[in-house]
C-alpha cells in the first residue's frame, strides 16, 4: 500500500512539472505588432519605427501606436510583474522615441483603454475604413484621455 502511494505521488509530481513547463513556453511566444506603414491614408512609418523601439524594451510584451504629422501616440502593454514600474517604463519609452524623433510630440500611455483604442485605429487605418478628418478628431480625443 505504501509503495503504491509513493509511486502515485512521484507520477503526480512529474506530470505537474511537465505541465508547468509546457505552459511556460506558451507565454514566451513572440508577438509582433501591426505595422501599417505607408499603406494607410496617413503615413505610419514613424509609428511603426517607434513600436520597434518600444518592443526592444524587456518589460514590454506588446505595443500599439499611430502617428499623425509630428505626433506619435504609443501604448505599450507590459509584463504583469513590471506593472509596478509603469512610470519608469513610460519615461524610458518616451526618451527612446524622443531620441530618434527629437522634433516629434511623443505621447506614451500604459493605460489599457488607450491601448485598445490605438488597436482599433491601427486596424481601421490598415483596412482604410477611416477618413483623415475622423482620424484627426479621434487622435485629439485620445490625446485628451492620455493627459487626464
Amino acid at each position: 500500500m505504501n509503495n503504491h502511494y509513493l509511486l502515485f505521488l512521484n507520477i503526480l509530481v512529474i506530470a505537474s512539472i511537465f505541465t508547468g513547463c509546457g505552459q511556460m513556453n506558451l507565454q514566451q511566444k513572440e508577438i509582433t505588432p501591426l505595422f501599417v506603414g505607408e499603406e494607410a491614408m496617413v503615413d505610419q512609418t514613424k509609428a511603426d519605427h517607434a513600436k520597434k523601439i518600444i518592443l526592444s524594451m524587456d518589460e514590454v510584451i506588446e505595443v500599439r501606436g499611430v502617428s499623425n504629422e509630428e505626433n506619435i501616440y504609443i501604448a505599450p502593454s507590459v509584463k504583469h510583474f513590471d506593472r509596478l514600474h509603469l512610470n519608469g517604463i513610460r519615461s524610458d519609452g518616451f526618451a527612446r522615441i524622443k531620441k530618434r524623433y527629437p522634433n516629434a510630440k511623443v505621447h506614451v500611455s500604459t493605460d489599457k483603454k488607450i491601448f485598445m483604442e490605438l488597436e482599433k485605429l491601427e486596424n481601421e487605418l490598415k483596412e482604410k475604413r477611416i477618413s483623415k478628418e475622423d482620424f484627426t478628431k479621434r487622435l485629439k480625443k485620445l490625446e485628451e484621455d492620455m493627459k487626464g
